[in-house]
This record gives structure tokens, sequence and C-alpha cells, in this order.
């Protein structure tokens, strides 16, 4: 989650956050290359409402369930985790793709989940704030987060409170690119996704020190 930014050839100061957007969903703090924070929790489904997964949900709720309603353990297990978050809010995907379409199409459960998303996005940014002196870079990587300019903007047009505004580029990055106006307060990146490439390089230097 961490590591220096490559522009380029160019090395820059590590952001002192990244924010990470996918199936799974997340807010992490990044301080000197490291993480310090994460809105995950023991489990992925604490945190931010994703696709399938709920997010926080308070532990009343489901002890509730459990003895209230005779909700099994299993079904408790499985709805917060598989058939939550974007899908259960719209009513029919977890795609914010199609989500995007439906709320142009007048889709009002469309519109809701997408309002619900962007804020919890909001709401995490700003907790991962209080692990950090100072905002270098706000990051958006993970497939919503590189292929859903919409979402980036919502999230971001809602963030003036961090010196963060709307008005970003709606591009599909192929390659690391800084998407706010020239001179903005805190710069807004979209990274793409490297996994392979970063487990490569982390072999490889495991590797070569046996």
């Amino acid at each position: 989650m961490g590591g220096l930014l490559r522009f380029g050839n160019a090395r820059r100061p590590p952001p002192r956050r990244r924010w990470h957007l996918g199936g799974g969903c997340s807010a992490c703090a990044v301080r000197d290359g490291r993480s310090v924070d994460t809105t995950m929790g023991f489990t992925p489904l604490e945190g931010l409402v994703m696709s399938r997964r709920s997010g926080s949900v308070a532990p009343g709720a489901l002890t509730w369930l459990l003895t209230r309603k005779n909700v099994s353990a299993d079904e408790i297990e499985d709805a917060p985790n598989h058939r939550s978050g974007l899908l259960a809010l719209s009513g029919t995907s977890d795609d914010t793709r199609d989500l995007v379409r439906s709320r142009a199409a007048g889709d009002e459960r469309a519109a809701l989940a997408l309002d619900v998303f962007t804020h919890q996005c909001r709401r995490g940014i700003a907790g991962m704030a209080a692990s950090l002196s100072r905002l270098d870079a706000l990051v958006f990587t993970g497939e919503i987060g590189e292929d859903q300019p919409e979402v980036r903007e919502e999230v971001c047009a809602g963030l003036s409170l961090f010196g963060l505004t709307g008005g970003l580029r709606p591009l599909v990055a192929e390659r690391p690119e800084i998407i706010s106006e020239p001179g903005a307060r805190v710069p807004v990146v979209v990274v793409p996704t490297g996994e392979a490439q970063q487990i490569n390089v982390e072999t490889r230097a495991l590797v070569a020190h046996r």
C-alpha cells in the first residue's frame, strides 16, 4: 500500500494517503512509505460500503438479528459479505458503471447507492486524516478508483475542507497520472494497480536474499 510513487522515471516523496477502490474498498493512510491506518479491520468487511459487502455495521444490529429475528449465524455471515453493499442498495448491480448509467436514466435506487458509496468514501478519507500530520496527495487505485471518473469527481468535490476540489480530468490512466488542476493544493493522482509487478519485485528480492 505504500512505497514511492513513480511518475515515469521520477521519484516523488511517498504520499501521506493512498485510497484503494475496487470490489473490496478501503482507505489507507500512508506515512513515509508505510501504512499507518486503514478503514479495514479484523476482516475486510469492516470499513467502507463495497460492491457486495456492507461495510461497518453496528454489532448490536447483528446480535438483534440473531436473538430477536432468529436469523442464523450462517445467514449473518453470508449476507453482509455477499449480498449487501452497492448490490443491495441499488437492487440491480454491484458495478458502479451500471449504476452511473442507471442514475442518468432516472433510477433513484442507483442514485442512492452511489450517494451512500461516495459519502462513505469521504468519511473514510476524513477518518484517515486523523493519523496524518498533513495531506501530500490523494491517490486513487483499484478498479473503481482507476476506471470510474464520476466516483472520483464526487468524492473529491465533497472534500473542500481538506483542500480537495472537483474539476478532475476524467481519464482512465494507463500509468500514474495527476488528474487535478495544475497548482492544486492537494494533488489527486490515479495509479493503475500493479499487483503482479509488485509480486515479481518482492519474489526476486526474496530469492536473491536466499
